[in-house]
C-alpha cells in the first residue's frame, strides 16, 4: 500500500493532522471563547480574531523566510511544533479564570492570552509551509531514481 510513498510521509501526515485538529478548533471556539471569558464586546473579540488569523498566514511567510535563511527544515518545523504546543498550552492554564470581572488582572490575563494566540501564529508559521515544503523533497527524492531509470 505504502511502496511507493517515502518513508516520512506517515510522521508528516500525522504532524499535520494534529497542527489542523488545532487550528480548526481554535477557528470554531477563539470568538466565543474571548467573549466568554473576558466579557468583550464582538467587534473587540473579531478584531483579535482577525488579527490571530492575519498572524498566521503573515508568519508563514516569516517561518519561510528562516527555513530558507537556516536551510534546515527539520529544526524548523520542531521549533514550530514545539512554539505552538506552548501557546495551546498556555491558553489552556485554568489558573487565570478566577476573578475576572474586576480588578486590573483582566487586562494582564488578556495580554497572556494575545501572547499565547502569537505564540501559536509564530508556531504555526515555522510549521505549516515548511512541512509541505518536505514533503515536496521527499518525492523529489523518491522519483529521482525511477528518472535515472
Amino acid at each position: 500500500m505504502f511502496k511507493n510513498h517515502p518513508k516520512g510521509l506517515i510522521p508528516a501526515a500525522l504532524a499535520n493532522m494534529g497542527e489542523r485538529f488545532g487550528y480548526y478548533i481554535m477557528n470554531a471556539v477563539l470568538l466565543l471563547f474571548l467573549v466568554s471569558k473576558f466579557g468583550l464586546p464582538d467587534g473587540t473579540a473579531g478584531v483579535i480574531y482577525a488579527v490571530f488569523y492575519f498572524g498566521i498566514y503573515v508568519l508563514s511567510l516569516v517561518g519561510g523566510i528562516i527555513a530558507d535563511k537556516t536551510q534546515n527544515y527539520n529544526k524548523t518545523i520542531q521549533w514550530g511544533l514545539i512554539i505552538m504546543s506552548l501557546g495551546y498550552v498556555c491558553l489552556a492554564l485554568p489558573i487565570f479564570s478566577e476573578n475576572l470581572n474586576g480588578g486590573s488582572e483582566w487586562w494582564s490575563i488578556l495580554v497572556f492570552t494575545c501572547v499565547a494566540l502569537l505564540m501559536i501564529a509564530f508556531g504555526n508559521g515555522l510549521f505549516k509551509r515548511n512541512l509541505q515544503a518536505i514533503v515536496g523533497k521527499m518525492y523529489r527524492s523518491a522519483a529521482a531514481p525511477l528518472v535515472a531509470q
